[in-house]
């Protein structure tokens, strides 16, 4: 039988984050086989995650990655059971380095958020940096530390060429939004102020969570009961029916500020709207902005 030593122990907890009485029980398992030990500490995970699969992942970490010429960015949510297990940086770590790999590889979503088959799909993939290891490696070794059920909840992918790309993720890594500001004619060189702008939109996505961009994007039954709710409390008031189609208008307009993220006030600058701080910031970058797409990722909702 081979000499376990503490040095070998300590190494293997250096890889693996697993206790020392784990990793010297796997050393001995695998005759003092470092890589056999990483693999049984490995199938471990796969074991626990077995046995804990039908518990309840109602906490979890969100994360982004943004490309350094800001034309991509993924946000991914991760989640686990417990808020003491979701704010270490075993989690946090975890998702990180799923969206490090989507951005970039080559993977890609039929809508703005994966679905399960997606989420499905990348667990098998070998990280783009690290062959041989895939997500799903890095999630057993994930849970034979963390000993919960743990999951890539969802993610999402945004790339553009001409385009800016940014991420915000709220203090406590449990709400992130990913934005794509559309540049009408040629992208500037220097992108400073659009990087910044893309970045306070998706903070103001973060704190008002609109529905959508624009009014026509508005779901049409949502809007028809908003019409059907403000031409009630009108009647309510004893407004006519002639007067309350003129005032309808104006009520939509103040939905309308609160839904859809252009025409919202700007929580930097409640003097603008999202719209009117787009125009600005394009004007001086010798473009024209707008908000193209965003997804917002919050645990629990």
């Amino acid at each position: 039988m081979a000499t376990i030593s503490v040095d070998m122990i300590k190494k293997l907890r250096e890889k693996t984050q697993v206790g020392m009485m784990d990793c010297k029980k796997a050393l001995i398992e695998a005759n003092g086989d470092f890589d056999q030990a990483v693999e049984t500490l490995r199938k471990k995970g796969a074991a626990v995650a077995a046995k804990r699969a039908d518990n309840e992942t109602n906490n979890g970490t969100i994360q982004a990655t943004v490309a350094p010429d800001f034309r991509s960015g993924t946000l991914v949510e991760a989640s686990c059971e417990t808020d003491f297990s979701a704010n270490t940086d075993a989690m946090r770590g975890f998702a990180t380095t799923v969206a490090g790999h989507l951005l970039a590889s080559d993977t890609t979503t039929t809508g703005d958020v994966s679905n399960n088959d997606e989420v499905a799909a990348i667990m098998g993939q070998d990280l783009h940096d690290t062959p041989g290891v895939s997500i799903q490696h890095k999630l057993d070794d994930l849970i034979s530390k963390i000993a919960e059920n743990i999951k890539v909840a969802r993610f999402a992918k945004i790339s553009a060429e001409n385009s800016v790309v940014n991420a915000y993720i709220h203090p406590g890594s449990t709400l992130g939004v990913l934005v794509e500001l559309s540049v009408e004619g040629q992208r500037p060189d220097d992108i400073t102020a659009l990087v910044q702008a893309a970045k306070d939109v998706a903070m103001q996505a973060a704190v008002t969570n609109p529905l959508c961009v624009n009014p026509d994007q508005v779901d049409a039954d949502l809007l028809a009961k908003e019409r059907a709710l403000f031409a009630d409390q009108l009647r309510a008031e004893g407004k006519p029916d002639q007067i309350i189609e003129k005032i309808l208008p104006g009520k939509l307009n103040k939905f309308y500020e609160g839904a859809c993220l252009h025409h919202q006030k700007f929580i930097k600058d409640e003097k603008q709207t999202i719209t009117q701080m787009l125009d600005e910031v394009g004007k001086k970058a010798g473009c024209t902005v707008r908000i193209a797409r965003f997804v917002r990722f919050a645990i629990g909702g």
